[in-house]
Order: structure tokens, then sequence, then C-alpha cells
């Protein structure tokens, strides 16, 4: 849509003030979307921030743990026959799957490090005072 032929004719019909403020407006929305880009980056939030969305993220991963576990009778018809190994690589694949996607949607994968983290200090401290 963007070739030179699309641009010649909009170009055409706009006058130069309108091409003017569609230029200004073309630099707004990109200080705009990367402003936005650095704000949601962890690195950039400040503690409390990044606590309240670790927090709001975990919540969600419970909450999507929670839903997997209550659906596992979805699985249910690949373990049906014992001696049907295929379908039992099939389910395992497809249950491996979801808890793969459950963890990394979006940002979770960095929220889910950083709950590993502390739930290895808590096991050293745990494991120091025994």
């Amino acid at each position: 849509m963007s070739n030179p032929s699309n641009e010649n004719v909009l170009d055409s019909k706009l006058s130069e003030k309108e091409q003017k403020e569609l230029r200004i407006l073309n630099k707004k929305s990109n200080k705009l979307r990367k402003q936005i880009k650095k704000n949601d980056d962890p690195l950039n939030m400040s503690i409390r921030e990044f606590m309240r969305n670790w927090a709001d993220t975990t919540i969600y991963i419970m909450i999507d743990l929670t839903n997997f576990f209550n659906n596992l009778s979805r699985y249910k018809s690949h373990f049906n026959d014992i001696d049907d190994t295929n379908n039992w690589v099939s389910g395992i694949s497809k249950m491996l799957k979801k808890l793969y996607s459950i963890f990394t949607k979006k940002q979770r994968t960095i929220y889910m490090g950083f709950t590993l983290i502390l739930l290895s200090f808590a096991l050293y401290v745990i494991q120091i005072t025994s």
C-alpha cells in the first residue's frame, strides 16, 4: 500500500498544510509508541510498579493453572487405551504445550523467573536455619 504510486496520489490530493499536519502527527505517534514500549519494560519500572505487575501476573498464572487442572478431563480420551502409546504421547504433548503457553504469555516469563528466584532464596534460608 505504501508503494510510490500511492504516495504520489496522496501527495497530489493533500494540501501542503495537510501534509505538514500528517508529518507532525506521525512524529508524535512515534514518540508515544516508543514511550509506551519503554514504560512496559520491567527494567524501566519502579520497584513498586514491578511488584504490582509481578503480583498481578502471578495471580493470572494461578488462575490459568487452576483452569488447566480443572479441565484435565479434556485430555482423558488420550489415555483410555493402555496399549496405544502414540495416543499417550500426543496427549502428554498437548498438555505440555498448554502448560508452556500458560507460562510464556506476554511478559510472564520475566515474572516467573523472579518468582523462581524468590523461591530459591526462601528455600536457601530455610535450609540454613534448619
